[in-house]
């Protein structure tokens, strides 16, 4: 039963009420993490935001915190209300008239106000003191509820829909327990208990295992033992305090001992707490709990199939998922069945342990003395339900007889499989079945046996009851020899099959949805008869990549979403593909033979990815007025012009030599985000470009020579990621570069008001980078230097909250005869100095640039990056908004490819410019202050003329003796700066397409 706690404006501790029959002392556990969950379950009860009668529901898995929550709760809000209630918890059953008296235990007045004590028997205690009840507000907590008439008894038969007949407008009632589904329909919210973060999880186990009332973390080696069995609990408090306590003033090799104890058993205590919550569930939910932690991270469809009976209509696999999800037992992320790693080692420890069915993992249970051999002693052939053998782990080969499975008749999941290797590719054959083998299996759900030494599945073999069946890089010609129902068979993976050539198999699969034939190169088609009967209509997802010699397609389900054709010698599409209208993905790429695409492609309203990559005979792709292809790659084809498609994100166009140039009506496909036109060496112009693409590459387009002007419109929009990247585009005239720079230098300044608005992070990132073939630093960067180190001296206020951004520029020289280098990076650390505190530093990315194996930078290119504001610069700003100070800044440009700096790579010259929001009650000249330097004299620079000659025009003037002196070593810092004609305005016709 429950024990409940009668508290009549009563105190929290238990030991102070006499009528509870319970003598435990006060709580002295330190908690840890708990103000948070506080103030989330607050804001669920909270008095100013909900006026009428709250129910809260508080869940979460076994030893989460519910309890000490709980306490703390009813500590902090008892005393705003007149009349306030909590029952504790116990882990003892209770029966129907038990309930009864709980109720009037709980309702009952005091004994002076009572007219009739005899209440015991009520059925509703509650209505006796009706009256009373319903002058006031009430609290009352309940924890640890493990039937729907525990609450029932305390607040009657209930639900949201119909009002309370004893409690008051404005009271809050809070209910726990580990079974959410106990609270549907009965309460307005449910707050579900998380597992403490990393730092809780420390603080509460260093709390208990080394008297520190600080929880501060040990030292030494201590620590690292500390935040391993920290890892253990995986934020579960009552792990975390069991485990601290155990370890408490042991010496370290105790610890070391325990953890290695851990790895192969849970701990004791917490196995019994966690068996009792177990107890609670039917037997077949215990089956599926020990067979789910066989299939931890799945998908929840996969393990719902496999736990299901062969009755279609059957509900047994949902309802037991549901059930353990509701129980805390296990829970679904993103699609997946995941289990708690305590309750994982548990499930796995309670199975090995176990009398009933068994489910065996370790070899020293499969295999012994080089055999495969299961039965022993205490283990019967009708005992074994799966068995799951890890082939990376066996070192050398072992052998299966041939009857070795001939007496399992409730084996239900046989798995030869490799962990190390998800694509499981890499394993030889460790398995020899040199007699043949008989497999009489008739409930087997999944069977996994990778490379499968048989031509076939023995004869014997039922798949009636299947629904996965894996055998990768197998030697099958056929499934098996004669026709068998496979009614429930849902996923099949015959990849790298290569000697697999008869599907005919397959042809009852009514039910299967995902079928993967990829490698299995004898395969030349699908069975006439298959076709014809439509047998696999249910097909989803269909994959026959790298099938070589399979010549024709044919429609065999309706009902695909994604089709794989790529690598196989099909040269045409069935003009019926228009039939597939749940069709998502179609891949194609590699396919040598294919000469053309036929227009009923726009009739498949779901595609939305084409991949004809690698396409070499491919010259035209049909006009298509309407479609919802997103995604569509030609990379590698013949193709003349390109497709103009409205609903087009990603284009890819690389390695074409047909195509000379790009249409100009390209600036009106706005959806267009991504254009990929590397190496399409025919072309020789890039029309103006639609004003939402955030990537363009055209590295190696050798015969480029023109840009449009403006090469993009520049959309007010919100900030994102933008890179132009022209890299060994050697061809480009001159108006074409200054068409580029110009375009960066108004982005930037876009970017600059866009960015007003929005916060800063902590960290700088680069929101605009360009990159092309040139030698010079462009004319409105305001500092320029030569080689690779810029330092200034900033003149006060550089940094008020009008800086929005930085221009970063750096000219790398690339020298003749370079060692092949597949990637790099040019990166800038920018070093901040105020006054005489230390130097901050922070580094940002100006570019970078990655390659095929064999190709090269060719000459020097020149970077531009825009930067976001680090939270360092904003941090100057708030300390320093009332002092007027130069600032020293120093730059460093480097190039780097991996994790080292690449010597022959030189940065010749480098720039920044300051940029600033543009602040329309200003005109231009105060727009442009701190963005370009001038000389101690505040004379206008001449436009263009170079940083250098500016330095030897007034050198003498401008050195500060006793900054310098005060400089780290090493450091030479130039002359006092001040800034001109930085703010960039935008273009007319940019103001008007903004309009």
């Amino acid at each position: 039963m429950l024990i409940f706690l009668v508290v009549q404006n009563a105190s929290l501790d238990p030991s102070e009420n006499s009528d509870s029959g319970i003598s435990s002392g006060p709580e002295k556990d330190k908690t840890f993490g708990i103000q948070q969950r506080l103030k989330e379950l607050e804001d669920k009860l909270d008095t100013k935001k909900y006026k009428g009668t709250r129910i809260i529901g508080v869940v979460g898995m076994p030893g989460i915190g519910k309890t000490t929550l709980l306490k703390e709760l009813y500590k902090t809000w008892r005393r705003k209300f007149s009349r306030h209630k909590l029952i504790d918890q116990s882990y003892v059953k209770s029966d129907n008239s038990m309930l009864d008296y709980l109720g009037t235990e709980l309702f009952k007045k005091p004994a002076s106000e009572l007219k009739d004590p005899q209440i015991d028997g009520s059925k509703e205690p509650f209505k006796t003191h009706q009256g009373l009840l319903n002058r006031c507000k009430v609290l009352v907590v309940l924890d640890d509820v493990s039937r729907r008439e525990q609450i029932y008894a305390v607040l009657g038969e209930h639900d949201l829909l119909k009002k309370h007949e004893w409690v008051k407008d404005g009271s809050r009632i809070v209910i726990a327990t580990n079974d959410m589904s106990l609270l549907k329909g009965l309460v307005h919210d449910t707050y579900v208990v998380r597992q403490l973060n990393h730092r809780d999880s420390l603080q509460l186990f260093c709390y208990h295992a080394f008297d520190d009332d600080q929880a501060n973390p040990p030292k030494g080696n201590f620590m690292k033992l500390s935040e391993d069995f920290v890892q253990y609990a995986r934020g579960h408090p009552l792990a975390l305090k069991i485990l601290g306590r155990e370890l408490h003033g042991l010496k370290m090799k105790h610890w070391e001992e325990k953890l290695k104890l851990l790895a192969q058993n849970p701990c004791t205590y917490i196995g019994m707490f966690l068996q009792e919550s177990y107890k609670e569930l039917s037997s077949e939910q215990k089956e599926a709990f020990l067979d789910i932690a066989c299939f931890r991270s799945e998908d929840v469809d996969y393990v719902e199939s496999l736990l299901a009976s062969s009755d279609p209509g059957s509900v047994e696999a949902t309802s037991a998922v549901k059930a353990l999800t509701n129980k805390f037992l296990i829970n679904t992320c993103d699609g997946r069945v995941e289990m708690h790693d305590l309750l994982y080692k548990f499930s796995r420890k309670l199975d090995q342990d176990g009398s009933g069915q068994r489910r065996l993992w370790l070899h020293k249970d499969i295999i012994k003395e080089g055999v495969i051999n299961i039965l022993h002693e205490t283990l019967e052939p009708e005992d074994v339900r799966g068995i799951f053998l890890d082939l990376y782990e066996l070192k050398e080969e072992t052998s299966l007889e041939y009857d070795r499975f001939s007496q399992m008749h409730n084996l239900r999941y046989l798995k030869f499989y490799n962990s190390h290797c998800p694509q499981e590719c890499k394993t030889d054959n460790k398995i020899n079945i040199p007699d043949g083998l008989k497999l009489p299996l008739k409930n087997v759900r999944c069977l996994h046996w990778l490379k499968f030494a048989l031509e076939e599945l023995p004869n014997d073999f039922d798949p009636f009851n299947l629904v996965d069946l894996k055998l990768p890089y197998s030697e099958i010609q056929r499934l098996w020899n004669s026709v068998k129902d496979t009614p429930i068979l849902t996923w099949v993976d015959l990849n790298h099959s290569s000697k697999l050539s008869d599907l005919s198999g397959l042809s009852r699969a009514r039910n299967l949805q995902i079928l993967n034939l990829e490698g299995c190169t004898a395969l030349e088609t699908f069975p006439d008869d298959m076709v014809e009967m439509k047998s696999l209509a249910s097909l989803k997802i269909l994959t026959l990549s790298g099938c070589s010699i399979f010549t024709e397609f044919p429609l065999i389900s309706e009902n695909l979403e994604a089709l794989y054709l790529d690598g196989t010698a099909i040269s045409q599409i069935p003009n019926n593909i228009g039939n597939l209208h749940r069709l998502i993905l179609l891949n194609m790429k590699d396919c040598k033979m294919l000469e053309n695409i036929p227009t009923s492609v726009g009739e498949l309203k779901a595609l939305q990815k084409l991949v004809l990559s690698g396409c070499l005979k491919l010259k035209e792709f049909p006009e298509i007025n309407k479609s919802s292809i997103k995604f569509l790659l030609l990379d590698g084809t013949s193709i003349k012009m390109m497709p103009q498609l409205p609903s087009v994100q990603y284009l890819c166009l690389s390695r074409n030599d047909q195509i000379s140039y790009l249409p100009a009506s390209i600036n009106q496909l706005f959806h267009l985000t991504w254009l990929d036109l590397k190496y399409c060496t025919s072309l020789t112009f890039v029309p103006e470009l639609p004003p939402n693409l955030h990537y363009l590459d055209a590295h190696g387009c050798s015969s480029l020579k023109t840009v449009a002007k403006p090469l993009a419109r520049i959309m007010p929009t919100v900030q994102s990621h933008c890179t132009f990247n022209f890299t060994n585009c050697n061809n480009m005239e001159q108006a074409a570069i200054e068409e580029i720079t110009s375009y960066a230098q108004r982005k930037c300044q876009l970017l600059s008001d866009i960015r007003k608005h929005y916060n800063e992070g902590l960290s700088s990132e680069a929101l605009f980078t360009t990159r092309f073939p040139g030698c010079e630093v462009p004319s409105w960067f305001c500092h320029e230097e030569r080689g690779s180190m810029l330092q200034r001296k900033l003149l006060p206020h550089w940094h008020d909250k009008s800086l929005s951004g930085i221009a970063l520029c750096a000219v790398v020289s690339f020298p003749a005869g370079q060692n092949q280098i597949s990637s790099f990076s040019v990166a800038c650390t920018f070093t901040i100095k105020v006054q005489d505190k230390s130097w901050i530093p922070f580094t940002c990315q100006v570019g970078s640039w990655e390659g095929d194996k064999e190709d090269k930078i060719e000459s020097d290119h020149v970077f531009i990056a825009y930067i976001t504001c680090p939270h360092t610069i904003r941090c100057l700003e708030d300390e320093n908004s009332d002092k007027c100070n130069f600032t020293e800044a120093s730059l460093e440009f480097n190039v780097t490819g991996g994790t080292s700096e690449i010597g022959k790579f030189t940065v010749l010259r480098c720039g920044l410019s300051l940029v600033y929001a543009k602040d329309n009650n200003k005109n231009s000249s105060h727009e442009a202050k701190y963005d370009m330097p001038v000389e101690v004299s505040f004379q206008e620079p001449q436009h263009g003329m170079k940083e250098e000659q500016r330095k030897l025009k007034n050198q003498e003037s401008m050195i500060d003796d006793h900054r310098r002196s005060e400089k780290p070593e090493g450091v030479k810092m130039s002359s006092v700066t001040q800034t001109c004609g930085a703010s960039v305005t935008p273009r007319l016709g940019d103001l008007q397409a903004n309009g």
